[in-house]
């Protein structure tokens, strides 16, 4: 893989993570304030599955977590020069 490609999966990953962080806060604020109380997971406004989409993105931000240490660790096998 040439090192630009790398350097661009690398950049990309790390976006998703960023913007799914951002995504899990204003879902808990959601969750606060769209709801009855924090045991409720179904919108009063939107009605939407908030807890779904909370468990959703904290996998996303794993698996992108994983995904990126492991090419930060194997970056001399995976990048050819």
């Amino acid at each position: 893989m040439k090192k630009s490609v790398y350097q661009t999966i690398i950049s990309l990953l790390i976006l998703v993570i960023v913007m799914s962080v951002f995504a899990v806060v204003n879902i808990q604020v959601s969750l606060t304030y769209e709801t009855e109380n924090m045991k409720d997971c179904i919108s009063l406004i939107s009605g939407r599955n908030l807890c779904q989409e909370l468990l959703v993105s904290k996998i996303i931000i794993v698996i992108c977590l994983i995904v990126v240490s492991g090419m930060l660790s194997f970056r001399s096998r995976i990048v050819k020069d």
